[in-house]
């Protein structure tokens, strides 16, 4: 289970770097008006799965949770940050879209 605490502290980290505006992201969506937000909606995003994770790296170290209920939390936790992962994508690809029609 420390999978879960490494995911977790490196999703968090990741997400409060992209918070801070420095993240990696496709050279597409580079040098665009609206690149600042994007990385910081991106970074909100890696933080929706870090820290649910890191919450249950510790439920699952204090309590004796099998496996497959783990594994039923882990995708359980994960779907707030999937779903806001594709509509933000869904969004700005929209965006990059109507930029290139101009």
């Amino acid at each position: 289970m420390t999978v879960l605490l490494w995911l977790g502290v490196f999703w968090t980290l990741y997400g409060i770097a992209g918070i801070l505006g420095i993240q990696c992201i496709p050279s597409k969506y580079k040098n665009k008006v609206w690149t600042k937000r994007y990385i910081r909606l991106c970074g909100m995003g890696w933080l929706m799965i870090g820290i649910p994770w890191l919450l249950l790296y510790a439920v699952t170290f204090h309590y004796n949770i099998t496996w497959a209920i783990t594994a039923l939390l882990i995708i359980l936790f994960s779907i707030p940050s999937i779903i806001f992962s594709i509509r933000t994508e869904k969004k700005y690809k929209a965006k990059l879209v109507e930029e290139s029609e101009k």
